[in-house]
């Protein structure tokens, strides 16, 4: 699976946008409310069309908070006057994508009509019938290779799936040993830490039960230590019913022990390759390898270090070489690490032909639009004050003497703000002197 292109109308901020995508990774940026989770969002919907054609699955639909609004009632330049504001909902809201499913090239497209209409299905079509002949096939014990879909918002660490398999909705049974229990809570963003912790459990009993490693566990181990910085072992410990992870310099430490930012990451990589062996149990200790499929992240450089950043679109693109990545960032770290500027996706401004060896200040400032990165904020307001403050010295010196007074007291206003910094003062305070004459 692949998406090559999103056409999107009347969604959330867009009023008619489309986005063509690299093939291998993805980069939105772009500052906030210019559009990036929306376009996950619009990308979940898409992908989410694949489960039309799974019986028991709910697929992703267009939702009423979802369309775009459009406000009516403005003032008047002519009489001044404001007319009463409204807003109304902007229909059809479709999303149209092109790609890649189950190596064919197809289009399909979901729409949303009206206040009391549904997400309709009927030209998403070829995407169903795909789907709903992959699921013949497997349930017919045929090694067909299934797609990987996933969604992971910036709560993954924390905010939890309402269904779970095992849960009111997904009862415990035989069903949740198919290979397409994977797909549970696929285009939902929210991860289910907890879960993952579980079916590590599981499979480590299972491996005390036949004295051997399972491959699915082994799979999704190698996976958790290639993409954790430092990472050099991990194993469900039955003692203690906690996972322990091996890093480097600093030995074993369970993962409640682990920061924010490892604990996400690993949970996340977890989750990708454990869905990947359960998918296509038949490709074996190669599942991660030759599965393929698209993974939607808001935010990839959430609580990571910046030295993690520079590396972990490298690791992920090397543990999943046939997944699409397409994610998001507010990280300078992370455009600076791209191999190729076609997989960065700016929401504002132009595209950048090349990314070249361009230093951190210098993507920040022309890539993703931030002035003057090589100082910071404080630095240019003490600047800017000094030029005012020098500006009004000059004012005072040409001015009467009986309004010395007068600026003596507004340049004293100028300098209160930086009683923290004596040097600062100091040298401007002497300025004064000299061109006053004090």
């Amino acid at each position: 699976m692949r998406i090559d292109e999103l056409n999107v109308k009347n969604f959330k901020g867009f009023n008619s946008q489309s986005f063509r995508f690299h093939p291998r990774f993805n980069l939105l940026i772009g500052g906030n409310g210019t559009g990036k989770t929306a376009v996950l969002d619009a990308l979940s919907v898409a992908l989410g069309s694949w489960f039309l054609g799974l019986r028991g699955f709910d697929t992703r639909h267009i939702r009423q908070s979802e369309v775009r609004l459009l406000q009516f009632g403005e003032v008047d330049p002519n009489l001044g006057e404001r007319s009463p504001v409204h807003w109304e909902q902007q229909f059809p809201s479709t999303i149209e994508a092109v790609g890649q499913v189950m190596e064919r090239d197809i289009s399909w497209l979901r729409a949303l009509n009206g206040q009391k209409s549904r997400t309709t299905w009927v030209e998403a079509k070829s995407i169903k019938t795909l789907s709903s002949q992959a699921a013949d096939a497997i349930r017919g014990g045929e090694p067909v290779a299934l797609p990987l879909i996933s969604y992971y918002g910036t709560g993954r660490l924390w905010d939890v799936p309402n269904e779970q398999p095992g849960s009111s909705k997904y009862p415990a049974s035989k069903e949740q040993t198919s290979r397409l229990s994977a797909y549970r809570t696929s285009v939902d963003p929210r991860l289910s830490v907890s879960e993952i912790v579980r079916w590590i459990t599981d499979q480590t009993y299972i491996k005390l039960q036949r004295g051997v490693l399972p491959p699915l566990l082994k799979v999704v181990r190698q996976a958790m230590i290639q993409c954790l910085e430092g990472g050099e072992d991990l194993f469900y410990s039955v003692e203690t019913k906690e996972i322990h992870i091996q890093l480097k310099g600093a030995g074993y430490l369970p993962f409640g022990s682990l920061s924010d930012g490892q604990r996400a990451m690993l949970a996340m990589v977890a989750d990708m390759a454990r869905k990947a062996a359960i998918l296509n149990p038949h490709l074996g200790e190669r599942a991660l390898q030759e599965t393929r499929g698209v993974v939607l992240i808001d935010e990839l450089d959430l609580h990571l270090h910046p030295r993690w950043q520079r590396h972990v679109i490298r690791d992920l693109m090397t543990v999943f070489p046939g997944v699409q990545f397409i994610a998001t960032t507010h990280s300078p770290f992370l455009v600076q690490s791209l191999d190729d500027a076609g997989m960065l996706l700016p929401l504002e401004g132009e595209t950048t032909a090349s990314l070249g060896n361009l230093g951190i200040e210098t993507i920040a400032a022309e890539v993703m639009g931030v002035g003057n990165p090589e100082a910071s904020p404080h630095y240019w307001q003490m600047l800017e004050v000094a030029k005012e403050y020098l500006a009004e010295l000059d004012e005072a010196a040409s001015s009467p003497r009986e309004r010395l007074e007068t600026y003596k007291k507004r340049l004293a206003e100028r300098l209160a703000p930086f009683a923290h910094n004596p040097a600062f003062q100091a040298v401007l305070e002497l300025e004064r002197a000299a061109r006053l004459g004090e």
